[in-house]
C-alpha cells in the first residue's frame, strides 16, 4: 500500500471522470479520496462537492469529511459506504426487496421534487442542444448516423422546453452511481455539476440508463449474454417499469416529455465514445425513442 500524509492508500477505485477515486485508511478508519484530474477540473470538483453536502439533507450521501489541495489539485475525502453494486446486489434480492428499491428510489426523487426553485430558463436547452450541434458530429463514428440524429437534434430544438422545474438534483442518476446497503439503503455516488439542474433530468437519465442498459453494457450488450446477464436486464427493466408507473402518477408533468428529456440524455454521451459498436447501440436506443414519439 502507498503511504503519505499519514494514510496509506489501499485500492485505487474506479471512476469515470477522470479524476483519482482512491480508498484510503488512516489509523484504523476507512476513507475515500476523489481527487482533481487537472488544475482546470478544480472549479467543477468544487462544484461537486458543494452539491453533495447540499443533497446530504435530503437523500442518502457519503458524508463529507475534508477538503483541500495537493500539488494545485483539488481534493475531498469521505465516507467510505460498506455497501454494493447494483450488479452483485440486485441479483440475490428476493421481490419484495426489489419492490422496496422502487419504493426507495421514488421516495428519493418525491424528496428532491419538493426543493423546486422556479422553472428552468429554456434557453438553457437551446443552448446545451446547440452545443451538441457542434460536439456530437466531431465523433469519428457520428458520419454514418448523421442522417438521423441530425434531424433528432434540429427537431429536440423546436421544441418549447418551458415548465421543466429548476430543483435540486444528483446530475448523473444511474445504477453505477448507487451503493446499495445490507439494511436496504440507497446511498448517492458521484454528482455532476451542470447548468441544466432538474430531478426531471435525473429521472429521465436513470430510465434511459435502465430502458437501455448504459452502466452495465460491458455485460448487456455483448452478442452472446450469460443468464446472469439476462437475469439483469429483467431486473433493469423490472425497475424501469415499476418507476414509470410510480412517476405517472405522481408527476404526470414529467411523463409527457418524458422521452424528448431521455433523448437528451443519450445525446450527451454521443460525444465521449470511443467505440464503434457502444456507439451505433446508443444510437438504436434513441431510433427507439423516436418511434414511441415523433419529436416535432
Amino acid at each position: 500500500m502507498a503511504s503519505y500524509q499519514g494514510m496509506e492508500v489501499v485500492k485505487n477505485l474506479v471512476g469515470h471522470s477522470g479524476c483519482a477515486i482512491q480508498l484510503c485508511l488512516r489509523g484504523d478508519a476507512y476513507f475515500v479520496r476523489k481527487t482533481s484530474s487537472s488544475q482546470q477540473y478544480n472549479s467543477r470538483l468544487k462544484k461537486q462537492i458543494e452539491k453533495q453536502i447540499s443533497l446530504s439533507c435530503y437523500i442518502q450521501t457519503p458524508d463529507v469529511y475534508d477538503v483541500g489541495k495537493i500539488d494545485d489539485l483539488a481534493y475531498f475525502d469521505m465516507e467510505y459506504i460498506r455497501g454494493q453494486g447494483f450488479v452483485s446486489y440486485a441479483p440475490l434480492q428476493s421481490v419484495t426487496t426489489m419492490c422496496d428499491l422502487v419504493e426507495r428510489l421514488c421516495e428519493a426523487i418525491s424528496t428532491l421534487s419538493a426543493t423546486r426553485q422556479r422553472d428552468l430558463d429554456p434557453r438553457l436547452f437551446l443552448s446545451k442542444l446547440d452545443d451538441l450541434s457542434r460536439t456530437v458530429p466531431l465523433n469519428p463514428f457520428y458520419a454514418a448516423h448523421s442522417s438521423f440524429l441530425r434531424p433528432l437534434i434540429d427537431s429536440l430544438k423546436r421544441r418549447p422546453w418551458t415548465g421543466v422545474p429548476k430543483t435540486l438534483c444528483h446530475g448523473d442518476l444511474t445504477v453505477e452511481n448507487m451503493l446499495l446497503t445490507d439494511d436496504g439503503a440507497i446511498v448517492f455516488i458521484d454528482m455532476l455539476d451542470g447548468e441544466l439542474e432538474s430531478i426531471w433530468l435525473d429521472i429521465a437519465k436513470l430510465l434511459q440508463d435502465l430502458r437501455s442498459g448504459w452502466s452495465l453494457r460491458s455485460l448487456l450488450w455483448a452478442g452472446e449474454t450469460a443468464p446472469s446477464s439476462r437475469l439483469l436486464r429483467t431486473l433493469t427493466h423490472y425497475l424501469a417499469d415499476e418507476i414509470e408507473t410510480q412517476i405517472a402518477r405522481t408527476l404526470p408533468q414529467f411523463s409527457a416529455v418524458s422521452q424528448e428529456l431521455r433523448a437528451v440524455q443519450a445525446l450527451r454521451v454521443l460525444p465521449y465514445v470511443k467505440d464503434s459498436a457502444v456507439y451505433s447501440h446508443v444510437v438504436k436506443g434513441l431510433k427507439d425513442l423516436t418511434k414511441m414519439r415523433e419529436f416535432v
